[in-house]
């Protein structure tokens, strides 16, 4: 903690000084600590773009299903057709969106249905998808982490929080994940990406552009920005609006699946590669791996698991096979516990000249209990080119990884219902027809939208920011 509010104190102050420097030899807008760096050069690429306005149209239709789902499908579509057409629109909707959620759930080894936090919502976050699509799913998920945070609280526990400023090379107090530093990199991208194609469809639209930049804390870029003429946007039909919301999000969603191909492909090539340029190092690279300690318990965000391995293994086992395929090194130990990851392992251990066949169920988080250690292959020489090598794979591969993570973490935070996200304006648009039964004008019926999702979703982040600060 007190070194935390170390660098915290240390950045402020360089933060402070950078600022004054802007203000003091540039014409940009600051204030204490922000600096709005604005710029006009990008609005020409904007307009090249804007010519292509049929895949401009499929792109923000898509960002606009993937952001709200049935509902998004029901304004854009369904407000055409009869009743009875616009119901079976809506249910046919609601239906393949759920079950396309059910299919990325079943692709990823059940990383929602058989999550320990929240599986016991798989079912809702499945319904809220189909209805809102990426927005409804947040929210529940949000509810899902909120119930966790609150019931923990109730039993004297304190949990991890669910929200959190990800500042890259920081470790926050009582949280579980810790951007390196290149992270930033990948934050920059997101927040251009985010923006330009805001400006892309804005231009598409017709809506003016008049400046575009990067806010800055001190030197580190937090935020980017398209300015446009806001009277022109208000004006605007909600179908000329709602594709130029929308798109900025989407633009995170393309960022991410593309990370995902590189992330995927780059796993799959490391060993060719690694083999091509260093033949033979993997397989010779170690002898076996064994066991350097065995844990009572594993503790994760206030929950605690048993260890089916604690009074089972020792401290100094050789693990010779998982599951009948021998284990030469790390990577085979990976692969196999990867493997059907909740389902029990057979284990044949070598424990001071004996083998020892061991079948263990893992707890709920897919673990077993040991640590392991690999038994390096003494005798291998080891070219001294590999190690610059292999701290640039795993450079490439962890940043595509992180710029993964943070684009899904950009678009399903700015397709929550709730403004200032783009989600926010969205989210009044499409749902203020339903409540037209009120019989207030279009612009009360909006306004009580945001109202609404503004208390739950703020509601939300305080219950799931609570474990930052009791």
């Amino acid at each position: 903690m007190a070194d935390f509010a170390l660098i915290a104190v240390a950045f402020l102050v360089v933060s402070v000084l950078v600022t004054f420097l802007i203000k003091k030899f540039t014409k940009n807008d600051t204030y204490f600590v922000i600096s709005l760096i604005k710029t006009k050069k990008p609005i020409a690429l904007f307009d090249k773009a804007a010519k292509n306005k049929k895949l401009l149209d499929f792109f923000a239709l898509a960002g606009l299903v993937i952001g709200f789902g049935a509902i998004a499908i029901d304004f854009w579509f369904g407000r055409k057709l009869s009743k009875a057409k616009r119901t079976a629109l809506f249910l046919a909707s609601f239906l393949s969106l759920s079950l396309f959620m059910v299919a990325l759930d079943y692709f990823f080894g059940g990383a929602l249905s058989s999550n320990i936090f929240v599986g016991p919502f798989y079912l809702p976050l499945v319904i809220s998808f189909g209805l809102m699509g990426l927005s409804g799913f947040t929210l529940m998920l949000l509810v899902a982490q909120a119930f966790d945070i609150v019931s923990k609280y109730l039993l004297g526990i304190r949990s991890c929080p669910a929200v959190a400023p990800l500042i890259p090379g920081v470790q926050l107090p009582n949280v579980p994940i810790s951007p390196p530093l290149h992270a930033w990199i990948s934050l920059l991208i997101i927040l251009v990406v985010h923006e330009a194609m805001h400006g892309v469809l804005g231009r598409r639209h017709g809506f003016k552009i008049k400046s575009t930049g990067i806010l800055l804390l001190g030197f580190l870029p937090i935020g980017a920005f398209v300015e446009p003429d806001e009277k022109q946007v208000k004006r605007a039909k909600d179908e000329k609006v709602l594709p130029f919301l929308a798109a900025g999000p989407m633009a995170n969603i393309v960022v991410m699946l593309f990370s995902i191909v590189v992330v995927v492909g780059s796993m799959a090539a490391v060993v060719p590669l690694t083999n091509h340029f260093y033949p033979g190092l993997l397989d010779n690279a170690f002898t076996g791996v064994k066991i350097s300690e065995v844990l009572e318990k594993t503790e994760f965000c206030g929950s605690v698991f048993p260890s089916s391995a604690f009074g089972k293994f020792e401290a100094g086992d050789t693990i010779k096979e998982v599951n009948g395929v021998a284990i030469t090194g790390p990577r085979q130990l990976v692969e196999q516990l990867q493997k059907n990851r909740l389902a029990a392992k057979t284990f044949l251990l070598e424990r001071n000249g004996q083998e020892i066949e061991l079948t263990l169920q893992p707890n709920a988080l897919g673990q077993f209990g040991f640590v392991p250690e690999p038994i390096r292959n003494e005798s291998l020489q080891v070219p001294e080119s590999y190690s610059a090598y292999a701290t640039a794979v795993d450079l490439f591969v962890e940043f595509f990884f992180w710029l993964l993570f943070l684009n899904f973490s950009a678009a399903a935070l700015n397709f929550l219902p709730m403004s200032p996200f783009d989600g926010g304006r969205m989210a009044k648009i499409l749902f203020a027809p339903y409540i037209s039964f009120t019989g207030k004008t279009k612009e009360q019926r909006q306004k009580l939208i945001g109202k609404f999702f503004l208390f739950l979703v703020l509601a939300l982040f305080i219950i799931n920011a609570l474990p930052l600060f009791f």
